[in-house]
């Protein structure tokens, strides 16, 4: 844990305990609904005491740019001999 996740922790417990001890304890009373606040109080603490303790860090992986080698091709004209002994020109497909 790092000091920062501590001092959130120790924050939202703190607060917590403060607005359940400042709350008055009137279980028989007519006026009830007094609790109601240290009750809201108490669940807004351990929702956020909950929600530091359950962060937790995902790995991200990042795939590396694949780069694809496409060769150059052009045509150019080629001389060659035939099975008679005549010189011809041919087209061929050069790729670099």
């Amino acid at each position: 844990m790092n000091i920062f996740r501590k001092t959130v922790i120790a924050a939202a417990t703190l607060a917590t305990i403060a607005v359940a001890a400042a709350a008055p304890a009137q279980a028989g009373s007519k006026n009830w609904k007094h609790g109601i606040g240290a009750g809201i109080g108490l669940g807004v603490g351990l929702g956020i005491a909950g929600a530091v303790l359950n962060s937790n860090r995902q790995t991200v992986y990042v795939q590396q740019p694949t780069y694809v080698y496409q060769p150059t091709c052009y045509y150019q004209q080629q001389q060659f001999i035939d099975a008679y002994g005549v010189i011809r020109i041919k087209n061929v497909q050069v790729c670099n």
